[in-house]
């Protein structure tokens, strides 16, 4: 690489920093640098902008009311589900379900359950899931008389397709699995793992809350029938997530 090269890369690097403002603060007398972004990611400008003029030029209810700052409030708020439709590959915006992150995306999505999930009925989870994965079917299962079953993980910590498989069952309802695992940053073949599922009839909810952030998404390659992730981890506002189904 020569100098010039090497020059323009910095200079590359240095104004993406500048849209962070954060990354100017001094901790402990030394330069900010933020390693956690895989919890929370840092607000670019751009997103910080639109906030304050969201907050300033057209703070109205939305969908409730007629007058001029909630038609602008409400565009930009419909606008935004159609460019999450088109970025995961949605095959409609109304296939988006704006939440306030990735455990209520998969508390919501439970309502599946109760619809559809009866006693004698089984949901399949893979043993290496966060527990906002976990937990909801948990008492999900508990209060419908249905049956929670785990998919194991070999010993690289990559979930068992072959035990999928024959865990899987007429009574099968949802299988629910991580894109990437919090844990272990292993990416699991979701479409691999999507047609085995469906083969059996069952649909599959994919947790996304890292695989948004290191994979192109899309939701109809990958097969997902819900797939759920968080705002925050995608240079997004606090409390925001969405729910695909």
């Amino acid at each position: 690489m020569s100098e010039k090269m090497k020059q323009d890369s910095i200079n590359n690097i240095e104004e993406l920093r500048k849209q962070f403002p954060e990354l100017s603060e001094r901790v402990y007398g030394k330069p900010l640098v933020y390693l956690d972004n895989a919890a929370t990611s840092l607000r670019p400008l751009s997103v910080v902008d639109e906030w304050t003029q969201m907050s300033t030029k057209c703070n109205a209810n939305l969908h409730r009311a007629v007058h001029h700052l909630a038609d602008i409030a409400t565009k930009k708020y419909e606008d935004t589900r159609a460019f999450v439709a088109r970025s995961i590959g949605a095959a409609s915006a109304s296939e988006i379900i704006f939440t306030s992150g990735t455990t209520d995306s998969v508390n919501l999505a439970f309502s599946f359950g109760e619809s559809m999930v009866k006693s004698g009925d089984e949901i399949l989870v893979g043993e290496a899931e966060h527990h906002s994965d976990i937990v909801p079917w948990q008492m999900m299962c508990q209060r419908k008389g249905a049956i929670l079953k785990r998919i194991p993980v070999d010993d690289n910590g990559q979930l068992d397709l072959e035990a999928l498989k024959k865990l899987l069952s007429p009574r099968t309802k949802l299988v629910c699995v991580a894109h990437i695992s919090n844990v272990l940053g292993i990416v699991n073949p979701i479409s691999k793992i999507a047609s085995i599922v469906h083969s059996s009839g069952a649909l599959m909810l994919v947790d996304g809350a890292q695989g948004i952030v290191h994979c192109n998404v899309n939701v109809q390659e990958l097969g997902a029938d819900f797939y759920a992730f968080s705002g925050h981890k995608v240079y997004a506002a606090p409390g925001t997530g969405v729910l695909y189904g």
